[in-house]
């Protein structure tokens, strides 16, 4: 009885708490009157007591809950521009500003707004646009945003500086295209000026057998002319070792061997001197040879070399690049283009050989020739010191390659796509150069100094058909002149023949009284000379338009010939 008594009372208090309603709480109040055995009512009520404090606390946590995240949200929208709903910056167009009346706005956002409205958007204060005022707060969070902007601005400036540039890059390339077409203006009439001068000083090489006679027997009643020679400029080399001299009439560019003026880079090369400018800026450009280089031909824009360390080079100089490397058996002397077919090169070796290259033979895409296509033996052991190619001409009517060496020298007929057929000529030993010369059909021979002086020989280089046979023909010297240099000869010296002002000259150097020699040879029985002091021993000479070029060890002097 007592046990039922007591679980009907649980069950009454039970729900009793979890019902608020008045008369349920009153019915309570009346069973618990009724029965005075119940005893454990407080633990019903304690239980009823937990209960009712864990509702109250879920309660508290339910309104702490919602204070965070009113206390978030109201953080949040401190964080905010109230207009644009985004985080403020520090710097910037949306940098933090405050209104007189004390509201916080991105810049550019209350600058807008205000633009529409003169109200703030907060409290409806009058707001003016000059009462803004920028925010420094140290404990303000806002969005940093000045890495960026100062990349912005950076980037707004290089865009000026690139436009600026281009601008200036337009109008450099615009004067550059005005500069480049008057060039090639000059160039033009430069051409036609040095073609017609050129026609006028070789003006025997265009008239016939009779004209060039009766021009000579017209010039030999002329009393001889008289020399004007002055030096203008001489051009140092410190390097020295200077050998070779050539010129390029058609760019008035002089070429000098010498060796490099880079210690950490040794070899040998060229330095180019323009002759317009007077020599003032000469540029050095090396050919990669390894030992000092002995020859120098030209033909149009290629330039040929050979050297002591068995190479020869072809570079084309008007744009600096190497087109061919030749390898040869032995050192090479003395070097030759075939003017009748320049893809044939000719390289005169110390061995007394001399190797036929051609350039066809060369595989695309490869710039070294390693073998010739021919070796033409003079049966010596001396050096080539002389290469050069004849073309036939209304005086000689053979073509083919001159070769000279210390003690025998020879003609080696062309003859396309056939054997060379050689022609011995009588020169004597002892020979330091051979030059031939197209307009008077003549061949200077020098010879070096032994136990009488040195001479140099004048030759005519005659053709005679062969008897019942209309394309061979025996090829022979026949000497007009000899003249009697220097007794010493210390370095192997090169004489030319040249032409100036109609008259034809012997050119040599002399070592004895370190100096240079002219002899006029328009009479055969009246010789002229005269003696050009250099205080140098001349290696090698040419002739320009205006100018006497003489090479020494290690300077260039330009004498002015009128």
């Amino acid at each position: 009885m007592n046990d039922d008594s007591d679980r009907n009372v649980r069950e009454v208090i039970t729900l009793d708490i979890s019902d608020d309603n008045p008369t349920n709480s009153r019915r309570h109040r009346s069973s618990s009157t009724s029965s005075q055995d119940i005893e454990p009512l407080p633990r019903p009520i304690i239980s009823s007591n937990k209960r009712k404090k864990t509702k109250s606390n879920n309660t508290d946590e339910d309104n702490n809950d919602k204070e965070d995240l009113s206390r978030t949200t109201i953080q949040n929208d401190a964080e905010v521009c109230p207009i644009c709903l985004e985080e403020w910056t520090n710097s910037g167009q949306h940098r933090l500003v405050a209104t007189e009346c004390g509201h916080l706005f991105g810049k550019i956002c209350i600058e807008k707004w205000l633009r529409t409205s003169p109200k703030c958007p907060q409290c409806q204060s009058t707001v003016k646009k000059k009462d803004l005022r920028r925010i420094y707060c140290r404990a303000l969070h806002v969005l940093d945003t000045s890495e960026r902007d100062n990349a912005i601005r950076e980037r707004d400036l290089e865009k000026k500086a690139r436009k600026k540039l281009a601008y200036e890059k337009a109008e450099l390339q615009l004067a550059y295209d005005i500069l480049k077409e008057q060039l090639k203006r000059l160039q033009n009439e430069h051409d036609k000026l040095l073609k017609l001068s050129h026609n006028l000083n070789n003006i025997g090489e265009i008239v016939d057998d009779s004209s060039r006679t009766s021009i000579e027997s017209k010039t030999n009643l002329v009393p001889l002319s008289s020399i004007n020679i002055r030096l203008e400029t001489v051009i140092k080399i410190p390097e020295g070792m200077c050998r070779v001299l050539a010129y390029a009439p058609s760019h008035q560019w002089l070429f000098v061997s010498q060796p490099t003026n880079n210690s950490l880079y040794p070899g040998f090369g060229i330095k180019k001197i323009s002759l317009i400018d007077g020599g003032r800026a000469p540029e050095y450009t090396t050919l990669r040879h390894t030992k000092p280089i002995r020859d120098i031909q030209l033909h149009g824009d290629l330039l040929l070399s050979c050297a002591w360390d068995k190479t020869m080079r072809i570079f084309d100089y008007t744009r600096n690049t190497f087109n061919l490397l030749c390898e040869c058996a032995s050192q090479v002397w003395s070097c030759a283009w075939n003017l009748d077919d320049p893809n044939i090169i000719y390289a005169g070796l110390n061995s007394g050989r001399v190797q036929v290259f051609d350039r066809r033979q060369i595989q695309t895409g490869e710039t070294i020739l390693s073998s010739s296509i021919e070796t033409l033996s003079l049966s010596t052991t001396s050096p080539i010191v002389s290469l050069q190619y004849i073309q036939r001409n209304t005086n000689f009517q053979s073509n083919g390659l001159l070769v000279g060496s210390n003690d025998k020298s020879g003609f080696y007929e062309y003859i396309p796509d056939s054997e060379y057929r050689y022609h011995a000529l009588p020169i004597d030993k002892n020979l330091s150069s051979l030059h031939y010369d197209s307009i008077t059909n003549r061949l200077l021979a020098s010879f070096r100094p032994q136990s009488s002086p040195a001479r140099h020989e004048l030759y005519e280089l005659i053709t005679r058909p062969i008897e019942d046979s209309e394309q061979s023909f025996i090829v022979s010297l026949q000497l007009i002149q000899t003249f009697i240099g220097s007794s010493i000869n210390i370095v192997l010296s090169r004489s030319k023949i040249f032409h100036k002002n109609l008259e034809t000259y012997i050119i040599a150097s002399d070592n004895g009284s370190h100096g240079i020699e002219l002899w006029n040879v328009r009479q055969p029985t009246e010789i002229s000379s005269y003696k050009i002091p250099t205080q140098c021993d001349i290696v090698d000479v040419c002739l320009t338009r205006q100018h006497l070029c003489a090479l020494a060890d290690n300077q260039v002097r330009l004498y002015k010939w009128t």
